[in-house]
Parts: structure tokens; sequence; C-alpha cells
């Protein structure tokens, strides 16, 4: 029961939840925390859960207690471990990390010392990072730099103030800092990539404002289609768009600013490889050890096979051995049901 007394020794701040090399937790079988492969040479990273912004439309709901009860924490050491596992299980056909978040990777208290981490890992050309901008300066864009990052793929979503700070949910943006970042970041070794979600009907016009921003600085856009899941917070001004739409759109955009908007994988020089091999199939069921709760409200984590899995609609204690169905296995993200 050692993943219980890890757990209960820890200090009960703000549903704070740190994953040590102790406490055992797998870091391959969650959305929000740990090493995502989603058949590419590019890993996903997700050392945090932490956010300082509630977007009216974001896809995880962000800083939302309501929703999400805990913040996750991953030991560095511990998660660089994992990563080189999840690249060993590849056969070595990864090149590429983006450190993400369902919430803003910056956050992250050893961001640096991850950076330096994994740019140690041979053949690993490419570090990149997702950011809203928020925690960036001079000092921090200069330490990145230093350690390696080379691309920084920032949300920004308009150039109005008021409408900047409606959109990222703070009174406390400041739309001027974050384009003085962003200029510090398109002079700095590290590449620049805006990327701000399209909201139809609400930022139209700053959308065009942003593509003539980014050919100012002469720096790659990527513009993000709005997207609604179940938990998703929406924003009531805007309907979500199929994908044929979106793309048209970039299209008349493209025309109308000559620029190149509709950017894939080889863009960014990630192509596909061999994925983690799955080690529980859908339909199963088996028993696993129930280790901590999960990033959603009824929800349990369990452990099985050297995976983390999700269990929905679960309030059974830490330390039960319960049995499960493995209803979802895609990219190696195991959700479950209670037997």
């Amino acid at each position: 029961m050692k993943t219980l007394k890890i757990l209960k020794e820890q200090p009960k701040l703000k549903g704070l939840i740190k994953i040590t090399k102790e406490s055992g937790i797998p870091l391959l079988g969650l959305i929000h925390i740990g090493v995502i492969d989603r058949g590419s040479s590019l890993l996903q990273v997700r050392a945090s859960t932490y956010c300082n912004m509630k977007c009216t439309f974001c896809s995880t709901a962000a800083n939302s207690f309501e929703i999400h009860p805990y913040n996750y924490e991953v030991e560095l050491n511990y998660l660089v471990d994992w990563i080189k596992e999840v690249i060993k299980l590849k056969d070595n056909q990864v090149n590429q990390i983006n450190i993400d978040s369902v919430g803003e990777p910056t956050a992250y208290p050893k961001i640096i010392e991850l950076i330096k981490e994994v740019k140690k890992i041979p053949e690993m050309n490419i570090v990149t990072m997702q950011s809203n901008g928020t925690i960036l300066n001079k000092e921090k864009i200069k330490l990145l730099e230093e350690a390696g990052l080379n691309r920084i793929n920032l949300s920004v979503h308009s150039l109005n103030q008021e409408q900047s700070k409606e959109l990222f949910g703070s009174t406390n943006y400041n739309l001027n800092r974050i384009l003085e970042t962003c200029k510090l970041i398109n002079e700095s070794k590290i590449e620049l990539n805006l990327t701000p979600v399209y909201l139809p009907k609400a930022n139209d016009e700053e959308i065009g404002k942003l593509i003539e921003f980014a050919k100012e600085l002469k720096c790659k856009i990527s513009i993000q289609k709005y997207e609604i899941y179940r938990y998703s917070r929406k924003n009531k001004k805007v309907k979500e768009q199929n994908w044929y739409k979106f793309y048209k759109k970039l299209e008349e955009l493209e025309k109308k600013y000559n620029y190149k908007l509709k950017l894939g994988p080889i863009d960014f020089k990630i192509e596909r490889s061999k994925r983690v091999p799955l080690v529980m199939q859908r339909g199963d069921i088996l028993t696993v050890e129930v280790i901590m709760p999960g990033w959603m409200k009824n929800e349990m984590i369990g452990k099985a096979n050297n995976r983390t899995i999700t269990i929905t609609e679960c309030n059974s204690n830490i330390g039960e051995r319960i049995k499960v169905k493995i209803l979802e296995t895609r990219d190696s993200i195991y959700i479950a049901k209670k037997t």
C-alpha cells in the first residue's frame, strides 16, 4: 500500500496531488498528466495541471475546481524516466517533445529543468512548449532559450485589450505585455508560433489582425478550431463549426492575407511512428488497484499492467482492488467503469 501511504502524507494544499517516483504511479494512461503517444515522432508531455487563466472557451475547463477538484504535479526526474521509457516502447522513433498541458505549462515549477533534461535525450531534435504567455518575461525567455527550447506555441486570441480580458476570463490579462513577449520570443533563438482559437462571430476581425501581426513578425500562425466537449467551457456567443467550414475559412484567409495558414505535421517535421503497444483492450475485465482521485468528480484512477486507468463513476477508496471493464484505449489512454 505504498501509494496510499504517499498520498496520505502529502500536504492538503488546494487539492494538490504530487506524483513522485516513490508513489509508483505510472505516467502512461491518463489524458491530463504524464506522457501521451498519438502514433507520431512527437510525444506530448504534461507535467502539471495548473492554470492561471479561466478562458471562456477552454476545452478542458482548466482552473475550475467545481469540475476538477484536484491539481497534479509530477516529480521532475520521475517524469523524465517515463519519457525515456515511452521512447523505448516506440523503438526510439521519437525526435520531438511538446510540453503542453490541460492548463498552463509554464506554471510547472521546474519547466526550465524539464527542458534541459529532455534535450539531453539522444536524437531529441526539437522541444516545444504551449503557453498563454502570461508568466513569461524577458528573464524567463532567456532561460528557456539557454535550456534549448526550440519553439513556443503562444495562445493569443485578439488584439483588443477588453476582448482579450473577456476571452481569457481574467481582468489581469495585459495584452500589451503579451505583444511585447511575442516580440522578445521572436528576437530570441526560440521560434514563435501564434496559436489563436477562431471563435466565429466573436473574434473574426481580430483573427485578421493577428495574421497581420504574424506577417509583421515573420512567424508562423496556427489558427485553432473552437471545439466543444462534454466538460469544456462554452462561450455562449460562439457556435462550433464543422471541420469543412473551418478549413474553408482558412482558405479564404490565406487568399486575403497571402499568408500560409493551413499548417500540418509536415510543416513541423512530425512523422508517423510506431505506437506504444496496448496492454489492455476494449472490453477487457480486470482487477485494478485504486491509487488516487481522478481529475473529474466521481472518478478514481486505478493501476494495472504498469498503466494508469481512469475509472468513471467511481468512489472507491485508495488502496482498494476492484474489477473494471475497459471502455476506451485510444492513444494508450485507458478509461474504464466499475463492474
